[in-house]
């Protein structure tokens, strides 16, 4: 704010006014103003460019100050670099606002990604179809009769006649569908099922917006835990092996929902906090929760064993039902909540 000093030229008579712009010459109060502005070159008015001086010297003082508490507004502005891993073969750069990956060596950048150089080194589709490079990676353009089953090409026959599950499972034939029961440590990566990919590779970080530790905050990114994919990995399992007990039950595998596995975090760290049983959110599809490893839950979910507040059974419908993609699970302190369905 500028601030104005009212002098009263004893001489003149004269009201000025110190610190304002500089006038056009007009009225005696605008000579007035000019006069405190001024170097002074007569007595009076270095007096009263002295005074001219001081102000000027707060304004400046002012206008640094404003300037620097703009300046601090932008560093605290969110960092453009913060969620981009540059799938973790290289570093974020930002250039006047604009973001980019600067690779590692044998990677090359394409968008927001560091890709292998030869992206489809090492990629046979099976030896049933040949492999091209996307703006994703690497991907397989699969023979006539074959399908696409990760980065295989698997016969599209319905059956599990020819199909090898990546070398890392089972083929199992069900009425609904044929589908890989893949080796520990290792999951469908499709809905598809006829293949076996690391967990790793689909159990997998994301961007969120939830308040998953209870702060008040919302956390924007969520990393799941290794057991919280070991029973990710649990649940395709089990649906892939499991015997129908009289309900409509599917066995194609669920895609990981990094979402839904933030509220089943959420939820389990109230049930540790309030030792209960806790459910505020209401998809398609839930299950109870209780409280153990993921061996001993899913034993709870598919046989309802020592969870007195629902029925025997009750879990498996849910986990085997048809009709649901997607599945969330979160853990805490011990506490699990596999409970999220869509």
């Amino acid at each position: 704010m500028r601030r104005c000093w009212l002098v009263l030229l004893l001489a003149g008579g004269l009201v000025g006014c110190l610190g304002g712009e500089r006038s056009t010459p007009g009225s005696p109060g605008e000579e007035g103003e000019g006069e405190g502005e001024g170097e002074g070159d007569e007595g009076e008015g270095e007096g009263e460019g002295g005074e001219g001086e001081g102000e000027g010297e707060g304004g400046e003082g002012e206008g640094e100050g404003e300037g620097e508490g703009e300046e601090g507004e932008g560093e605290g502005s969110a960092d453009p670099c913060r969620d981009v891993a540059c799938s973790g073969h290289g570093q974020c750069v930002e250039v006047r606002g604009l973001v980019s990956c600067r690779c590692d060596d044998g990677y090359r950048a394409q968008g927001l990604q560091c890709l292998p150089d030869d992206v489809c080194g090492g990629v046979t589709c099976a030896g049933h179809g040949d492999c091209r490079v996307t703006e994703g990676g690497a991907a397989c353009d699969c023979d006539h009769g074959y399908v696409v089953a990760g980065l295989d090409c698997v016969p599209d026959n319905g059956s599990c006649e020819g199909q090898t599950c990546s070398g890392h499972g089972s083929c199992l034939a069900w009425d609904d569908e044929p589908v890989c029961r893949c080796d520990p440590g290792y999951t469908p990566s499709s809905r598809l099922g006829l293949d076996c990919v690391p967990t790793s590779q689909v159990c997998t970080g994301g961007s969120i917006q939830y308040d998953v530790d209870g702060d008040g905050e919302p956390e924007d990114w969520f990393e799941p835990f290794p057991e919280e994919c070991e029973m990710y990995e649990l649940v395709n399992r089990t649906r892939a092996e499991h015997d129908p007990e009289g309900t409509p039950e599917c066995h194609y595998p669920l895609a990981y929902s990094v979402e839904w596995s933030a509220h089943g975090r959420n939820h389990s760290r109230q049930m540790a906090e309030q030792g209960g049983l806790f459910h505020a959110d209401y998809p398609m599809a839930q299950n109870c929760a209780h409280g153990c490893d993921p061996a001993c839950e899913m034993d709870l979910y598919m046989n309802g064993r020592n969870e007195p507040h629902c029925p025997d059974l009750s879990h498996h419908c849910n986990i085997m039902r048809c009709g649901i993609g997607h599945v969330g699970i979160g853990t805490w302190q011990g506490t699990w909540n596999t409970q999220n369905f869509y």
